[in-house]
């Protein structure tokens, strides 16, 4: 019974099951052990929790934090702070179900391009191979072939400014597979926790609107395309790489599947299309430009796939940041009074001209009303573009700042 609890508990948050084995000594016996299982066990996945840096230019693993990092959660509005000693020379590329993928830049093995995937609250760590691997297969020979050492750490770092990462569990014997789509080049690169190498997919996936999300097992695009004459938005699927009919050798992914459009948001420009988790459904959000005006719609991504194309207007007690990638937090409880419920967060450059001084560019954020179609300050004050010292001091300000890497 007290198993059963357990998982019910832990269905919820991970956080709130390692408390209720902390409450004596019966219940911790009687349920599963999150350490040793974090990785490989999918319900210890920590899917609410971000990493929300500390701001003040004091980044993850910067030495004035003693090897602690901050958490968040999107649910319940819980900080906690953990102590990761391993961003000491670890750099976060990318966090998928809450798990953390890290760049070893100071390892010898991989030249600085040595891969990790770490759960933070268990400390559960899978080795993955080194980046430096994939780059023969991206590179033509000739030209791998003359790339000092130094050329060729550039180039991985440059591909890996912008990723997408999707982490699956298969098999009876837990096998860890991880699954990068790289916008950049833009293809798939897959490997399995303990290969030696990274194997590049056969094919590329070209005119992305969106950052590629990991959603459910499954990553999903978003690329331009057409419907008869009229062009549209077109979502993707990409299935994780699966092992063979034997069970010992990951098998490539197989290539991009369409599996809805979407022609309203055919015009809207590509830095304005996101596909965001909210709640337990997927979402593509996009800006329509009509008689009226700029608008945001938002499309339920079961309902595009059922070929209904008709924007919902109530998302709950949700709201939605539109960044690089979208963050969807829970507003039921009043966690976060400067964030009102059924809206959408985002940013964009307005240029401001006044004759005595200029021109300058200023980013606004702005809250947009979903029930309304109405758009309000997010923040007192405007960011100057290329603000690089950020000072937060509201949610807001510090997930546009705080959690881009371009501001540590």
């Amino acid at each position: 019974m007290v198993q059963l609890i357990g998982w019910q508990v832990l269905a919820g948050d991970l956080l709130d099951y390692v408390r209720l084995r902390a409450v004596c000594a019966h219940w911790h016996r009687s349920t599963v052990r999150p350490r040793g299982r974090g990785l490989v066990d999918p319900r210890f996945h920590p899917r609410r929790w971000m990493m929300l840096p500390e701001g003040h230019g004091l980044y993850p693993g910067h030495p004035h934090l003693g090897g602690y990092v901050r958490f968040f959660n999107l649910s319940t509005g819980v900080f906690v702070r953990v102590h990761l000693p391993l961003l000491h020379d670890h750099i976060v590329l990318d966090s998928t179900d809450g798990l953390l993928l890290l760049l070893h830049h100071d390892d010898d093995h991989g030249h600085g391009t040595g891969i990790r995937l770490l759960h933070p609250f268990t400390g559960d760590v899978a080795e993955l191979p080194p980046l430096l691997t994939l780059l023969p297969q991206i590179e033509p020979e000739a030209r791998y072939l003359n790339m000092t050492q130094d050329r060729k750490l550039r180039r991985i770092r440059f591909l890996f400014e912008d990723i997408s990462a999707a982490v699956t569990v298969s098999g009876d014997r837990s096998t860890i597979n991880v699954m990068l789509f790289l916008a950049r080049q833009p293809c798939v690169a897959f490997a399995t926790a303990g290969d030696e190498r990274w194997t590049l997919a056969g094919w590329k996936h070209r005119h992305l609107l969106a950052r590629a999300v990991f959603f459910r097992g499954t990553m999903y695009t978003v690329s331009r395309g057409f419907s008869g004459r009229k062009s549209c938005v077109c979502i993707y699927q990409i299935d994780p790489p699966q092992l063979n009919s034997e069970g010992s050798q990951t098998v490539c992914p197989q290539p991009p599947r369409m599996i809805a459009k979407c022609q309203p948001l055919a015009g809207t420009v590509g830095s304005l299309i996101h596909l965001v988790e909210c709640g337990s459904e997927l979402m593509l959000v996009g800006y329509v430009r009509n008689v009226s005006g700029a608008h945001l719609m938002v499309y339920r991504l079961a309902d595009l796939v059922c070929g209904r194309i008709a924007p919902i207007k109530d998302i709950g007690d949700h709201a939605l940041f539109l960044g690089k990638g979208g963050i969807c937090v829970s507003t039921n409880k009043g966690w976060f009074p400067s964030v009102s419920s059924n809206s959408i967060i985002c940013s964009h450059l307005s240029t401001i001209q006044d004759p005595p001084v200029g021109t300058w560019c200023l980013k606004r954020n702005e809250q947009y009303h979903l029930p309304t179609g109405t758009c309000s300050p997010a923040m007192d004050e405007d960011a100057p573009c290329g603000d690089s010292s950020p000072s937060p001091y509201s949610l807001v300000r510090h997930i546009y700042t705080c959690c881009y890497r371009i501001f540590w």
